[in-house]
């Protein structure tokens, strides 16, 4: 009889709307690790008022974007008095501690052999913990500690220390760091985020002829507006960000100041959960003051421009090649993200193990410009780069794929590269 009931009221809310599922209670269940209140402070739909399923998504999207749930979803319970539980239902990311010992690559560097702990949901607080240390052509060692929400309303907590020595990609380098850093945030709602903090550090640079010695302080800080739905692969939404970063050294007047701006836009172009979604994201680097030839920065590789090789010694020293080579830089990047097998959460049988499982194709264009003198910075002919890729979820980093794509300048096509991606570029 109540199941009658309530089907009847179900169907009379999709003529009037949700008036008459009065929500009761609200509940959740699947978790095992995670803390209730992790989960209780992220739902937002109120109590004794008509179930409002715009609500309730946005409860299930704030909770997917911890990046601690494989899947959430949601949905009514009928109680006997009519009434109705809004009920979250929580499968938790099976990858959680992960002890890893296995070859890495980087780009600006090569292969390097390394060993971590990474523990994900540290104490079921949504904390993560990370030993980690390498060796080969990046030798290292590090140890750092995140909690997005440590205290107060949306205060957050990071810190890292570490140790790292590598030889610089085109300059007669090696360098080593000795760095720890400390940064505060805080969430304004749920779309404004800002974050403070400094770094002490020490850069030794080696070479054949001298060796440079740094020892500074480096305040930094950031601030974002966020209205993407989903972080990992967002339907929707404006991402602007804004940050600095700022190197005063204690023994030589060579301070100087970065500042980073960031600004990303995202629209699904059908509602089919196969989506079609075109991103676009414009950012702008810049820098005051005296800054070295070792902190000279470049375009080429997965995090500007596509298609383009990571600059060698060789292109360095070529003086027609200086296009590449700047202290400012702005770059636009356009990408069609086209999932073909949407993200979903399969167990074993083997210890109750949840695995994720999707296919997302990439297609992209990145057009950059950069200078080493800002009234120069559009004054060179761009850095294009065109290609495809694809990506496919991945616990802890969100996702992980590879791109392939063609550098082309002035009229041709001059470079080609394949990238290894982790997370998504913007």
């Amino acid at each position: 009889m109540l199941n009658k009931l309530f089907l009847i009221l179900v169907l009379m809310s999709f003529v009037w709307g949700n008036n008459l599922l009065i929500v009761s209670s609200i509940e959740f269940k699947g978790h095992q690790i995670t803390k209730d209140y992790i989960i209780q402070r992220e739902i937002q739909h109120p109590l004794d008022v008509p179930l409002d399923s715009s609500l309730a998504d946005q409860d299930k999207d704030r909770l997917l974007n911890l990046g601690i749930f494989a899947d959430v979803s949601w949905t009514m319970v009928p109680l006997e008095d009519l009434t109705v539980i809004l009920q979250y239902n929580l499968i938790e990311s099976s990858l959680r501690i992960l002890p890893a010992a296995s070859p890495t690559y980087e780009e600006e560097y090569g292969w390097s052999f390394g060993g971590m702990l990474m523990i994900r949901n540290f104490r079921g607080k949504n904390e993560n913990l990370t030993l980690a240390g390498s060796t080969g052509a990046r030798k290292s060692y590090f140890l750092s500690f995140n909690n997005p929400w440590i205290m107060g309303d949306h205060v957050s907590l990071r810190f890292m220390t570490g140790r790292s020595n590598t030889i610089h990609p085109f300059l007669d380098y090696e360098q080593n760091t000795i760095t720890s850093e400390i940064i505060m945030g805080r969430y304004f709602g749920y779309k404004h985020k800002a974050s403070i903090g400094f770094e002490l550090e020490q850069k030794t640079f080696t070479g054949n002829i001298d060796t440079l010695e740094y020892l500074s302080i480096n305040p930094m800080g950031s601030y974002s507006y966020d209205t993407r739905d989903v972080y990992r692969d967002p339907s929707k939404g404006l991402l602007i960000t804004q940050g600095f970063f700022s190197i005063l050294d204690w023994e030589k007047d060579k301070n100087n100041l970065w500042w980073v701006q960031s600004y990303s836009l995202y629209h699904s172009l059908n509602k089919s959960i196969k989506k079609l979604t075109a991103a676009f994201n414009f950012s702008f680097l810049t820098s005051f003051g005296k800054v070295d030839e070792v902190f000279v920065s470049w375009l080429g590789g997965a995090q500007n421009v596509r298609g383009w090789s990571i600059p060698t010694k060789s292109v360095y020293s070529n003086v027609d090649k200086n296009f590449r080579f700047g202290n400012h830089s702005a770059v636009f990047s356009t990408e069609l993200r086209q999932t073909i097998i949407p993200t979903k959460v399969f167990k074993t049988q083997l210890m109750d193990w949840k695995q994720e499982y999707g296919l997302q194709l990439v297609g992209f264009i990145d057009v950059g410009y950069t200078a080493r003198d800002k009234k120069d910075l559009f004054n060179f002919l761009p850095m294009l780069g065109t290609g495809f890729g694809f990506r496919i979820p991945f616990p802890m980093v969100g996702t992980f794929g590879l791109d392939f794509g063609w550098g082309y300048r002035d009229g041709s096509f001059v470079d080609q590269a394949l990238h290894l991606v982790v997370g998504q570029k913007f």
